[in-house]
């Protein structure tokens, strides 16, 4: 009876569940990772049919990316919100307004950036 009682116990509280890493800033602000599943529902709510950005790639292209490509991109997004990195769009002359106006090391910023998706 012990013994059913300390397996019971042990697999209650033992962790079994493998949880996404937080990245910590320089500032203590803790940078939750970009989930693939949030890549994903991204990817999903973009109308079809639509005109291509710069990058010439089309939603229906998107859509149909493997499940590898889509967890490289939400490492990468991850990556780059703890980095406080801008995207290149926001970096090009033409949009040079709206990299002025986007600060991405305030937590308020990257918590509407994580709401936006």
């Amino acid at each position: 009876m012990e013994k059913v009682i300390y397996d019971f116990y042990s697999d209650l509280f033992d962790s079994h569940v493998h949880l996404p890493p937080c990245h910590l800033r320089e500032d203590g602000y803790v940078i939750p990772s970009v989930l693939p599943s949030e890549v994903r529902h991204a990817i999903k709510s973009v109308k079809n049919h639509t005109a291509p950005g710069p990058d010439r790639i089309r939603p229906e292209h998107l859509k149909s990316l493997p499940t590898a490509t889509v967890n490289t991109l939400a490492r990468l997004f991850t990556r780059y919100l703890s980095e406080c990195k801008a995207l290149k769009s926001c970096q090009d002359e033409s949009d040079s307004d709206l990299a002025d106006e986007i600060d991405l090391r305030n937590p308020e910023v990257i918590q509407l950036v994580r709401l936006a998706r």
